[in-house]
């Protein structure tokens, strides 16, 4: 039986291979050949990919910024740092990551002004997963929005929150005049990116509630308000209760224009249907990742880095997230911690007045003030004369103590300095605005408080930890009329007794009889280290002293 062609073929084939092998400089070649044919291949497909992604958007090294949790001044100042650092590095395309519950206006609007100045035109804001109030605002003045599966962003209208008094009504006056920048961001940023005003004030403001129509005619969308919805003869009860997906050559709705339907025309307001009702008169606008699709807020969903990569067509995809510094910082200004800074200051200035000499209950008691006012002055909310302020308050009352004892005009001035310093770190440079209020009210609260506590606590200290061994040792008494250290008894000064003063008496501190140290509190002013002191009594274990007169000296 002859072979088939196929077989002879097969046979020459197998043939060819019994052969000697070709040689090396030819094999060379075939590599080579080989090697061109897959770069000339990956190199299309890589063209092909690239060439997907709009030109605009198009970026080579992309900035990822992330703003997690509340907005506030600490926020716009990482915000500047980290813009800063990637610019200098030479990222062509910003990437503002929100996942945040909003914050505060003045840093919200100081951070979208850096947006504007500072950042690229490709900035692209992410919202992953969340952006409401404050972070829909960002995100709006960015120049396209991609959310992540599930995102949602949305309720912008402004509101004041006190740290102690909760979510408190704004005066309508107040009101506007919080909305005014507010709005004239979202008319911008309507303008730049194409969006309908109306749907961007329904973030903010309520209004008259919005709907989505369709023109039957050629699926063409648009935005409309109730009044729209009279003119083109529409009835609001007839929209459907199921949202209608978007259809694939769905462009992005914009404002109605006279072009698009004519209000006296009946045939023309018949060819428009109500698709879907957006929002109500009672409700500020939310959406979620599939409404943004829809209403053509967004232009994309990403879910992770290596997806925001491709969606750039970019090489490199680099994260840019806050120092350490800032979150402490944060940590520092919560209310809560600022009160219990105030409390442990107090606390110490008083151990350290009533036990003087050595000095680390100064040391922590300074290092409490520090934390008060650094944490503050390193977000920008302290300026420069509230820290001077403090300093002056801290420095009058060491007068008073010092220089001229005795509750005086110094003690009650610094006092006052100190305390108005402290509640102005609270709040920015702006007294008439409703936050602001809101923030200084939260100040004087919280150095109430703080000072409540500060009392209590000492009291507390003074009655339970007194005769401790830690406390002793920490102040080093010494104990009137008993044994020490499993040493002999100690006699205790009898009135009249003289005795040299170890510390200055301001107007506690130490003093020695007999060789042993005491503590001792001046019936007065101020008594410095070395004079002599006689007893005048005694309070609670602690001996009342007085600057030794020079008849008493010639009497002893």
């Amino acid at each position: 039986m002859a072979p088939t062609p196929q077989a002879r073929i097969l046979l020459r084939c197998m043939k060819s291979h019994t052969r000697e092998p070709a040689p090396w400089w030819k094999q060379l070649a075939v590599s080579c050949v080989v090697l061109c044919v897959w770069c000339l291949a990956s190199a299309h497909i890589h063209a092909q990919g690239i060439a997907s992604v709009p030109s605009d958007r198009q970026a080579t090294q992309v900035a990822i910024i992330t703003i997690t949790g509340a907005i506030d001044d600490l926020t716009l100042q990482s915000i500047e740092r980290r813009f800063k650092a990637a610019r200098e590095q030479g990222f062509d395309a910003f990437v503002i990551e929100l996942d945040t519950p909003g914050g505060e206006v003045g840093a919200t609007l100081d951070i979208i002004q850096r947006i504007r100045s500072d950042a690229p035109a490709n900035t692209i804001a992410w919202v992953h997963p969340k952006a409401y109030s404050a972070g829909t605002l960002i995100a709006l003045s960015c120049r396209e929005i991609i959310v992540s599966t599930g995102g949602v962003f949305g309720d912008a209208a402004p509101i004041a929150i006190g740290a102690f008094t909760g979510l408190e009504a704004l005066p309508d006056t107040e009101r506007a005049k919080l909305e005014s920048p507010l709005l004239e961001v979202l008319t911008e940023a309507a303008e730049k990116r194409g969006d309908d005003v109306r749907m961007l004030n329904a973030f903010v403001q309520l209004g008259s509630g919005l709907w989505l129509v369709e023109r039957q005619s050629d699926g063409a969308r648009r935005f409309v308000d109730a009044a729209d919805l009279e003119r083109l003869a529409l009835d609001p009860s007839t929209t459907p209760t199921v949202k209608s997906p978007a259809p694939s050559s769905l462009r992005r709705p914009s404002r109605m224009l006279s072009a698009d339907f004519d209000s006296h025309n009946t045939s023309d307001a018949e060819s428009w249907r109500i698709v879907e009702k957006i929002v109500n008169a009672e409700s500020l606008l939310v959406v979620r990742e599939s409404e943004a699709m829809r209403y053509g807020l967004t232009v994309g969903v990403v879910n992770t880095d290596a997806e925001l990569q491709a969606f750039f067509g970019a090489k490199t995809v680099t994260r840019f997230p806050e120092s350490w510094m800032e979150p402490v910082a944060r940590f520092l200004m919560s209310w809560p911690i600022r009160i219990l800074l105030v409390a442990a200051f107090l606390v110490f200035v008083a151990i350290e007045f009533i036990h003087p000499g050595f000095g680390v209950f100064g040391v922590l008691s300074a290092a409490c003030l520090v934390l008060l006012v650094g944490a503050p002055a390193l977000v920008g909310l302290a300026a420069w004369w509230h820290v001077l302020l403090v300093a002056a308050g801290v420095l009058l009352l060491l007068a008073e103590i010092f220089i001229a004892p005795g509750i005086g005009v110094a003690a009650i001035a610094g006092s006052g300095m100190l305390i108005v310093g402290l509640v102005l770190t609270f709040a920015s440079t702006d007294p008439e605005s409703a936050p602001t209020r809101s923030a200084l009210t939260d100040g004087l609260a919280t150095l109430t408080a703080g000072s409540v506590i500060g009392v209590l606590l000492f009291w507390f200290i003074s009655r339970t930890f007194r005769e401790s061994p830690l406390f002793r040792r920490a102040v080093l008494t010494t104990a009137i009329g008993g044994p020490q250290d499993g040493g002999p008894i100690v006699p205790t000064p009898r009135v009249g007794a003289l005795g040299i003063a170890l510390t200055d008496l301001r107007p506690a501190g130490r003093a020695d009889f007999f060789g042993e140290a005491f503590d001792v509190q001046s019936t007065g002013g101020y008594i410095e280290r070395g004079a002599t002191i006689v007893v005048l009594g005694m309070n609670t274990g602690t001996l009342i002293v007085d600057a030794a007169r020079e008849s008493s000296e010639s009497s002893q």
